[in-house]
């Protein structure tokens, strides 16, 4: 019986040789043949890397997520996504580090747990694309994660976004889905300020009462304003949403310590960082929040007085509040809530009358 031959690498080039032969520009033909044959097995192979690397991703992710969605560790779960971009894979390492040292401090000291994996958002401006959204949907599903932070590492404006997602803010009717923030300057280069303003934007995610700081023990309050205080020194850190975010949680904190544990050191900060701050918010553009200055400012200086009274200082407390209270009724929102109001005093005063009406009927 006859013993198949073995086609080498020479009679493949016979052949080819002689298919080539019996075509139009023969020489042509056969350096396409010879490059066809050489570039082939490049693209196999190249093909059959991206399909084991996207392959290995997709065990790897599954692995991370299941990992942490069996952990039963008391605390909130934070999974660290991957950070688009040159040096994006410092960036997550920096990430991690500012978290672990620093989101004790605006975490209450609960515990927490995190975890890394290859899940790759691409929005990280404005809102979220259909593909990011299921994909971070899924994601949270399948962890049972509490936040997830991803990012871009940007060389043109050397800075780099961070955005920040939770269950409930996917569920929100908010655009966007996610909070951003911006840090100046290569990851390599961030110190303990940049890990601060890491760890107050996550932990705020976390725990959004921090801007209602009535909801918490002023005694807790406390060492969390002394560090919103150092950031906001910090004026180089971030300027945006996230900044203006920590000047209004750091006024309404420290008015609310001040109050509540009657201490003239926080009153005097919450009447400094206002009289700052209006120096450049604008009563037209920002109404809701010049007008909360000016009511914060004066409550401050209220309670100041009670301490020290000063009557010129008292008159001048009032006319800030006044100054606030009327700068709120330009604002169309509490135009509507206003004609609302009014509306329901008219059905409240309608059913008092009937009410009497009734009364008298049956007399």
């Amino acid at each position: 019986m006859a013993q198949p031959a073995n086609t080498s690498s020479l009679d493949i080039m016979a052949n080819l040789t002689e298919f080539t032969d019996t075509l139009p520009y023969p020489v042509l033909m056969k350096l396409a043949g010879l490059v066809a044959l050489l570039v082939l097995p490049l693209v196999i192979g190249y093909l059959a890397f991206r399909g084991f690397n996207h392959f290995s991703g997709v065990i790897q992710r599954r692995a991370a997520l299941g990992a942490m969605s069996k952990d039963l560790t008391p605390g909130n779960k934070i999974l660290i996504a991957s950070v688009r971009g040159a040096g994006g894979g410092i960036a997550r390492e920096r990430i991690m580090t500012a978290m672990e040292e620093f989101l004790p401090e605006f975490n209450f000291g609960s515990p927490f747990y995190m975890g890394a994996a290859p899940i790759s958002i691409e929005s990280t401006d404005f809102a979220l694309s259909r593909d990011d959204f299921e994909r971070l949907s899924n994601s949270f599903e399948d962890s049972g994660a509490h936040l997830i932070i991803w990012g871009e590492a940007r060389q043109a404006t050397k800075s780099t976004r961070l955005c920040f997602a939770t269950p409930a803010m996917l569920k929100g009717e908010k655009a966007g889905g996610f909070f951003t923030m911006d840090l100046k300057g290569s990851p390599r280069d961030w110190e303990q300020d940049e890990f601060l303003a890491i760890a107050y934007v996550a932990g705020k995610r976390l725990r959004p009462g921090l801007g209602r700081p009535a909801d918490f023990r002023a005694d807790r309050l406390e060492p969390i304003l002394r560090s919103m205080s150092r950031l906001i020194e910090a004026d180089d850190i971030d300027t945006g949403r996230a900044r203006t975010e920590l000047e209004d949680d750091f006024a309404a904190g420290a008015l609310h310590v001040g109050e509540t544990l009657e201490n003239a050191e926080w009153l005097q900060r919450s009447v400094d960082f206002r009289v700052k701050a209006l120096q450049t918010l604008n009563p037209v553009h920002e109404p809701i929040r010049w007008s909360q200055a000016k009511i914060d400012l004066g409550r401050a200086m209220c309670r100041l007085c009670e301490r020290k009274f000063d009557p010129g200082r008292l008159e001048e407390a009032m006319t800030h509040i006044r100054e606030g209270i009327d700068n709120t009724k330009s604002d169309k929102r509490m135009q509507l809530a206003e004609t609302g109001f009014e509306a329901l005093q008219r059905a409240e005063q309608m059913i008092a009358d009937r009410r009497r009406f009734s009364i008298r009927w049956s007399v």
